[in-house]
């Protein structure tokens, strides 16, 4: 049980509450709060009783209920002395108890549930308001007819009224955040509020249950929420009185809408009846959207599904009788042959399994590979043969389990034969080439295909560039798909890999002018192919790829909030677009935003074998943006926990990725020289691949990190590789070398234009160092307020520019990282080691450092560090 609930999300009524009760004049003081059940309006009352009037004000607190309704002044209980025939005289005490000989205003009156009131306790409320003898806070609820002397309050203009509205999803997060004590996966926080739509009251009952069930655990520092709600018993109750007088035909329809919700009226009407629909609508207990044709009908609260036993057999009736009905109504809508599935799975009828087959491709086409996994395998279950096993391992690859999805597959290989075999083939070959990382068996299985299967070796022609790809020959990709698709790719799935192959091996190239015409062309044909329609995210993934290595962040960034248009609310493909969120706030800076959407990521996929790549690429930029924030400790522990994706080392078409990420947790834990040689050898590697936009990136990050060595190289590849980041880095590196701090300040101002507010900060903070080295105070002073404007639009960045530029700098550069490596733990041995130099050149450095500030031991050179 959560103990602690805070007050989040009403500052705003508070203070519209705070201004009516100070109001003057011919104004009574007070206000009325009105709102649904749960939404909060008692602890705001009850809060706003506590802060208005002066400290010393007299206070009381009063509750309507349904069982004092029938006893005159029933709410004055505890005041009135007696209760005798003259209910004027009676009302004069209560008020002559309430108020006593206070001052004006020094008395602040609370009364709770003031619909439930008395006759006889609302007059005398209304006298406490009218006559303006207190401060007067009322609460009601919407819906319920109040005594005509409570309704007179706001009528009659004495008090103005309040209607309270639910929390926000924003405010529902913070409120969770709080009471739970950390961070809250996003995914979990939507959820709470779609099933509670911000009614505290249902929030607090539902969260507390499923805390003590064990469902809300902490994993990787975020609280996430797995399953689905088991309401406690208050709560159920709570919810049961809103649907106690509704009658059995009225409970048929949220019966339907239970199972399956939303349903289309004329659906809905065929099962249940049309009178019954129109009654529960009439009753508040359902919602109707009459602008889709036919109608969509929802619970009017989510929770009324949740107490409907859906697991019993009158619901497994029901949920038979929408599925017939389906059936009937033939809609070609995929979405419907899903539903359609589901229900049968969950009703009286007898699964068949080419439904349960066409369902799993039509949730695949959706991008729900979870569903289309369960789909499948019950389709292998009702006797679906080989196809649904096959089926079941293509909804397993796409989920990237890829090593379970190859037992699947290797088991299925050993007995298939022909058509079969083919297609096992095919996707045994794009499992190794995109899930495992094993290139060279995703070869020799394309060996295997029939030379006169024309489909089957146009997307083996598709799969070759691609695995080329995966290798890092981007160069040899793209021509290996332009002579494919010379010849017609033959197949949508042939053509959406080799959408793939231009849209990723353009980027590594750097004509990023092309990606959106390849990107189209694969777009186009995801839209009309139910068999490639699953592919979308990743020809995603490599469009926003190519932008980012251009530094065409907006670009990037569109693509981002397109595909999640597509992909909202399916489980897996939401932890992708968390980890393309958190890749795109860390290219613009936003590092807080971006440690939070990666580190969500990781949680909600949890331990395992699922999300091979996607873990690889969150744990990657996770462990790089740590480091960005100066945190080392925990971006070296996020480093050490990486798994890389792929098996065999020929895949390194992402590499450069986990080079960065080593760099800048080096770069953090102080040590840049070795940070600049991860990087230097990282840029001749792509050198070697000729791979030039790689290249840019890497030796842009070097140059952060203080490289005076890249200008030349940076200066050639401005010639090769499209986009601002390649002459922004050129320019950056020229400047730096040059040591001409107004044309750092250039650079950093190029940078900032098109968006990479990270390297804009280190840009202008060297020029900081640059300027103060000449002596040139005002211009460092610019330029560090230059930096630290941006270093705060980057949510706190803490590189070695920023930190260098921020304090005097006692200590020489080989001084400093030697010294950070000494507070980590490190014995001169271990440094020595890790910067690869002598034992003795370590001891001489440290003694130097010591020398140049007076310390006299190695405690003392931290403690200087750290202070500088």
């Amino acid at each position: 049980m959560i103990r602690q609930w805070p007050l989040v999300g009403r500052s705003e009524e508070l203070a519209v509450i705070a201004e009516a009760t100070r109001s003057v004049g011919d104004r009574a003081r007070g206000v009325v709060l009105s709102g649904a059940a749960g939404v909060g309006k008692t602890r705001v009352a009850f809060e706003a009783v506590a802060r208005c009037g002066p400290p010393s004000a007299r206070r009381h607190w009063l509750v309507g209920t349904a069982s004092s309704r029938s006893v005159p002044l029933g709410a004055f209980v505890e005041i009135a002395s007696e209760f005798g025939p003259d209910p004027l005289r009676r009302v004069r005490e209560v008020i002559d108890a309430l108020i006593g000989d206070a001052a004006p205003g020094a008395v602040v009156v609370g009364v709770d549930d003031a619909h439930l009131l008395d006759d006889l306790s609302a007059f005398t409320v209304h006298q406490l308001v009218t006559r303006r003898l207190a401060t007067v806070i009322l609460t009601i609820r919407s819906g319920e007819t109040p005594p005509d002397a409570i309704t007179a309050i706001w009528k009659d203009q004495h008090l103005d009224r309040l209607e309270l509205q639910p929390l926000s999803p924003e405010e529902l997060s913070r409120l969770v955040e709080q009471v739970l004590g950390g961070p809250v996966d996003s995914f979990t926080a939507e959820r709470l509020w779609q099933y509670t739509q911000g009614n505290t009251l249902y929030l607090r009952h539902l969260l507390d249950h499923e805390v003590d069930a064990g469902r809300v655990t902490r994993r990787a520092g975020v609280w996430l929420w797995n399953g689905q709600p088991s309401l406690s018993p208050t709560l159920t109750e709570l919810l049961e009185s809103r649907i106690a007088q509704a009658p059995d035909s009225v409970r048929d329809v949220l019966d339907a809408l239970a199972v399956a919700e939303p349903l289309e009226s004329d659906v809905l009407e065929a099962v249940t009846g049309a009178d019954a629909l129109s009654q529960a609508e009439s009753l508040g207990l359902i919602s109707v959207d009459c602008t889709a044709r036919p109608a969509s009908v929802r619970l009017a609260h989510p929770l009324l599904g949740e107490i409907r036993h859906t697991g019993s057999l009158r619901m497994r009736r029901v949920s038979g009788r929408i599925a017939a009905e389906l059936a009937r109504k033939g809609s070609p809508d995929p979405r419907a042959l899903i539903r359609r599935a589901v229900l049968t799975l969950e009703s009286d009828l007898v699964p068949d399994s080419e439904l349960l087959l066409a369902a799993a491709s039509a949730a695949m086409q959706l991008l729900d590979h979870r569903l289309a996994e369960h789909l499948a395998e019950r389709a292998v279950a009702v006797g679906g043969g080989p196809w649904a096993k096959i089926a079941r391992a293509m909804a397993i690859t796409w989920q990237e389990r890829g090593v379970e999805a190859e037992a699947v597959l290797a088991e299925q290989a050993a007995q298939a034969c022909g058509l079969e075999r083919t297609q096992i083939a095919i996707l045994r070959a794009m499992n190794f080439t995109l899930i495992l990382g094993e290139v060279g068996s995703a070869e020799a299985e394309l060996e295997l295909l029939p030379v006169d299967d024309v489909n089957a070796q146009s997307i083996a022609a598709a799969l070759r560039p691609l695995i080329q790809l995966v290798r890092g020959h981007s160069r040899t990709a793209v021509a290996m798909a332009d002579t494919a698709s010379a010849v017609s790719p033959g197949s949508d799935v042939a053509t959406i890999f080799l959408a793939w192959v231009y849209v990723t091996g353009l980027g590594d190239l750097g004509r990023v002018d092309e990606i959106d015409a390849a990107a189209k062309t694969g777009y186009a044909v995801a839209d009309r192919s139910p068999e490639s329609g699953h592919l979308l995210r990743r020809l995603a993934l490599q469009e926003t790829h190519g932008y980012r290595l251009a530094g065409m962040l907006a670009e990037s960034d569109a693509v981002i909030e397109r595909i999640r248009r597509d992909t909202l609310d399916v489980p897996f493909e939401e932890s992708w677009h968390r980890v393309m969120v958190g890749l795109s706030a860390m290219s613009s800076g936003a590092l807080g935003d971006a440690r939070r959407s990666l580190r969500d990521a990781l949680a909600y996929l949890g331990p395992g074998d699922s999300g091979r790549m996607v873990k690889t690429f969150a744990r990657t930029w996770l462990a790089t943006v740590t480091a960005m924030l100066g945190l080392a400790p925990d971006a070296r522990r996020e480093l050490e926990a990486l798994q890389w994706w792929a098996r065999d080392p020929q895949a390194c078409m992402f590499d450069p990725y986990r080079s960065l990420a080593e760099a800048w947790v080096c770069a953090a834990e102080g040590t840049c020289s070795e940070a600049i040689s991860i990087l230097r050898a990282a840029a001749r590697r792509e050198d070697e691949l000729d791979r030039p936009a790689w290249q840019v990136v890497l030796l842009q990050t070097a140059t952060q990190f203080g490289d005076h060595t890249t200008a030349g190289r940076l200066a050639e590849l401005a010639t090769v590789v499209q986009g601002p980041r390649a002459p922004a880095a050129a320019a950056h590196a020229a400047a730096l070398a040059d040591g001409d701090a107004d044309a750092l300040l250039a650079a950093s101002r190029r940078y900032e234009s098109f968006g990479d507010r990270v390297a804009a900060a280190d840009t202008a903070a060297q020029a900081v160092s640059v300027y103060q080295g000449r002596g040139l105070r005002g211009a460092a002073m610019t330029a560090s307020a230059v930096a630290s404007r941006l270093a705060a639009e980057c949510q706190g960045a803490r590189t070695p520019a920023l930190s260098a530029a921020a304090a005097p700098q006692v200590f020489t550069a080989r001084q400093r990282e030697i010294i950070s490596l000494a507070a980590q733990g490190l014995s001169n041995r271990e440094i020595a080691e890790r910067l690869t130099m002598s034992v003795r050149s370590v001891e001489g450095h440290l003694f130097r450092a010591s020398q140049r500030v007076g310390a006299n031991s190695r405690e003392q050179l931290i403690a200087i560090l750290r202070g500088s």
